[in-house]
């Protein structure tokens, strides 16, 4: 918005007030000055302090005076240029009157008062619509150490880059919609180790069935050549949701989301010829609603900071399944299905800059914390391997992710 206008106006106001306060004033002066020292009451002349002075009629171009008309259209064209400005503001601003429906619910309950020139008057805006693109470089926490070899566990996972795609519109500068994916985020530790010692398990023999895990190296007097870990999670997210807009101050939403959760354990063994499998996958299929909003504060002409934060609850569709063969013998083999409640907490702070009229840029950190899910650790934390192994489903583990963003954003 130009901030030029008011004190342009002021000037014009005062300065044609001031003008016809001068030609008011003489007037009223030159009577009563005229009685008051005894001198004439001509129209044309003043007597102050024995001495004479012409007086200019402020009707009277001619004689040096005011022109009133001119002074008017002044006046008329003041106002006009001040209602102009205002209403080039754009569609933060009050501009000329407007019917209540084409500013939609911004009219508030105002709409039908007075406003600028006694009109029906309320906000005027633009639909507009967003869209922006951020790189999330982010990592699943909690799989340091994780291990069920009893010579080597897995590493941390690295950060990973993804994409988190916005695109929304605002009919009427406060309520609109958008929608909003995420990912996919695929993190992976991947360790095997060789060894002529040999290599051992953690794995647990059912007692009812002895010698099922010699190719795992249960038994110290033959260990395994070989193994390896692998542990994998991905994490990907549909949401469309209804939007209310503060202004350029906060975006509050709410909506339906889809998250899927999903990982895979593999934890093969060599002992000369023979080989070994364990291998997991847990899945979780959330859908439900959530909450959110972004609060920008200002810390510069160009610049501001941002709070990004969700809350949802879903329905949590679980599914583990679980094989162990032992060279080529089933150990157990089954999977198990279940209905769970879980959440979905993200928050997120950083710094935005405005590049120019329609592009802004932006960087923070973020995390998450995903609660009541079913992961691949927390299905096989039970050692002793019978035909029952993993069918028991657990979906209340909790997941922590944590990282950076990097994006930007065209509001057009």
């Amino acid at each position: 918005m130009n901030n030029n206008w008011f004190p342009r106006f002021a000037a014009r106001m005062f300065g044609t007030l001031a003008a016809v306060g001068m030609a008011w004033s003489g007037l009223g002066n030159a009577t009563t000055h005229a009685q008051q020292f005894g001198g004439p009451s001509s129209s044309n002349t003043m007597m102050h302090d024995g001495q004479a002075f012409r007086v200019v009629q402020a009707s009277d171009p001619a004689a040096g005076g005011w022109d009133l008309g001119a002074m008017q259209s002044a006046m008329n064209a003041s106002s006009s240029s001040f209602g102009n400005e205002v209403a080039q503001v754009g569609h933060h601003g009050l501009g000329q009157a407007q019917s209540c429906g084409s500013c939609g619910t911004q009219c508030g309950g105002a709409c039908g008062s007075a406003g600028f020139g006694g009109g029906m008057a309320c906000p005027t805006c633009d639909p507009y619509r967003y869209a922006s693109v951020e790189a999330l470089f982010m990592r699943r926490e909690g799989i340091d150490n994780f291990t069920v070899a009893r010579d080597f566990a897995l590493d941390d996972l690295d950060f990973e880059w993804a994409p988190r795609i916005t695109v929304g519109v605002v009919p009427d500068c406060v309520n609109g919609f958008e929608v909003g994916f995420t990912g996919v985020l695929d993190w992976e530790s991947d360790v095997s180790v060789a060894a002529v010692d040999g290599l051992s398990t953690l794995l647990i023999e059912d007692p009812l069935q002895p010698g099922t895990l010699g190719t795992f190296g249960f038994d110290a007097a033959d260990e395994a050549d070989a193994q390896r870990q692998i542990y994998e999670s991905r994490f990907w997210s549909v949401e469309m949701n209804r939007t209310m807009m503060a202004w350029d101050v906060a975006k509050l939403l709410i909506g339906g989301r889809y998250i899927d959760f999903e990982e895979d354990f593999n934890y093969s063994t060599v002992n000369g010829a023979n080989t070994g499998l364990l291998r997991n996958n847990a899945a979780n299929r959330m859908i439900g609603l959530q909450v959110g909003a972004d609060i920008y504060n200002p810390i510069g002409r160009f610049s501001s900071s941002y709070v990004r934060a969700r809350a949802g609850g879903f329905l949590n569709i679980a599914e583990s399944s679980v094989l162990v063969r032992n060279e080529t013998d089933i150990l157990a083999n089954g999977a198990e299905e279940s209905t769970e409640l879980s959440g979905m907490f993200e928050f997120g702070t950083g710094v935005r800059y405005q590049v120019g009229e329609l592009m802004a840029v932006r960087g923070g950190f973020e995390a998450w914390y995903l609660t009541g899910v079913a992961t691949s650790e927390e299905q096989i934390s039970s050692a002793t391997v019978t035909p029952t192994f993993g069918r028991s489903l657990i979906a209340d583990d909790d997941v922590f992710f944590i990282g950076l963003t990097f994006g930007a954003e065209l509001k057009y």
